[in-house]
């Protein structure tokens, strides 16, 4: 794959999750974090971003190469949902 090919590609992915509902698939592997205001899985933007800090959740981010915007920041749904999950043992 070119590097043309590359940027395109993840062009496509950005718009793509740029225009997703706040509605999650259960087979979806990567979410980005929600607006303020917005939650994901039930938990606010500033929670996730606890729990990403703190290395509970597993999240990346991506951005086109040589830009200098900063990029999305995504969350691993199955380790945030293996963190809730752990939490409901606790209960």
């Amino acid at each position: 794959m070119t590097k043309e090919q590359k940027v395109k590609a993840l062009s496509e992915l950005i718009e793509s999750m740029n225009n997703e509902s706040s509605s999650v698939s259960v087979y979806t592997e990567w979410s980005r974090v929600p607006k303020v205001g917005m939650t994901l899985e039930g938990l606010f933007r500033s929670q996730i971003f606890r729990l990403i800090a703190s290395g509970a959740v597993k999240s990346v981010s991506i951005k086109q190469p040589g830009s200098r915007i900063t990029g999305q920041r995504l969350v691993n749904l199955p380790s945030l949902r293996s963190w809730i999950n752990s939490r409901s043992a606790e209960w």
